[in-house]
């Protein structure tokens, strides 16, 4: 065992996440998990998927421990560690992400009243449950192999741009459960993770494989979403579809503008480019990239 995972564990990493995830995770909360947590919101949007979302993170800590040991499973966890460095993005990150949300709704076709009586109308205690939820299973669950294990192991010997295109892939056809949901929700799904792989391994770069920084991205985009759809949501389902497909378009032209930005960079190897720039935005205003 010790030595297939050692020979492929991009390949092992990526069997057990499926395994874990969608063939233990995805049964177990269908069947087992939504009729106990039936009713109760946090139960049904976090806890139930438990296994599903920490598919990734299992997945990355026993690859690690079978190929590295106890010091690559530390080091691979050290990963959390929050850096007052980072501190612009704890607070930066949550604020621009429900802008963005916010912004989609609208263009779906809520108000911004339905919006502000959505956030004003949850007590304080449901909310800090709802952000701390998505932040330690979801974000947590998944960072930790997308971009703690994965993305750091596919960048080795590879331009940063195909290592992220390889990322993009594992992670759309984990959720492939949602292709199922009709095309109004897949396609934008897929393009909502073209563009947040790109946005997420520039931001991984930029904070130096920072996790604390990317868990904190990650629920930053799903909370929003999912808070909405369940407060303004359950009887207006073309408005959150419209939303949902604003969204993915806004994040998308975000990305493509961090893109073409910083577009030499992503042909880069950067393991093996020290001389890359630790800011990939620094070279924006050189030679009028935008023009």
């Amino acid at each position: 065992m010790k030595a297939l995972f050692t020979k492929y564990p991009v390949a092992g990493f990526i069997g057990l996440t499926f395994l874990i995830s969608l063939g233990m995770g995805f049964p177990l909360k269908l069947f087992v998990l939504n009729p106990v947590f039936f009713g109760s919101e946090i139960g049904i949007n976090y806890i139930s998927k438990i296994l599903v979302v920490f598919g990734p993170a299992i997945a990355a800590v026993t690859v690690t421990a079978i190929t590295g040991g106890g010091e690559g499973v530390l080091a691979l966890l050290k990963k959390l560690k929050p850096d007052t460095e980072h501190i612009i993005w704890w607070v930066g990150l949550p604020f621009a992400c429900m802008g963005i949300t916010i912004t989609a709704f609208v263009i779906g076709g809520f108000t911004l009243e339905q919006l502000v009586v959505a956030m004003t109308d949850v007590s304080p205690l449901l909310l800090m449950a709802h952000i701390f939820a998505s932040m330690l299973m979801i974000g947590l669950g998944e960072e930790i192999g997308w971009r703690g294990w994965l993305l750091p192991k596919l960048s080795h010997g590879r331009p940063i741009g195909l290592a992220t295109l390889m990322v993009f892939t594992t992670w759309a056809l984990w959720h492939f459960p949602i292709f199922f949901s009709g095309y109004r929700t897949a396609i934008p799904f897929i393009v909502m993770v073209s563009a947040l792989s790109v946005l997420f391994t520039w931001l991984w770069y930029r904070t130096d494989g920072n996790l604390f920084v990317m868990v904190i991205a990650h629920a930053s985009v799903d909370f929003p979403y999912a808070f909405f759809d369940e407060r303004v949501g359950k009887k207006h389902l073309p408005e959150v579809l419209n939303a949902w497909i604003a969204l993915a378009i806004i994040y998308l032209v975000i990305a493509a503008a961090i893109y073409y930005a910083t577009k030499e960079w992503w042909a880069t190897d950067i393991t093996a480019k020290p001389e890359a720039p630790a800011d990939p935005l620094e070279d924006m205003d050189k030679s009028n990239s935008f023009m």
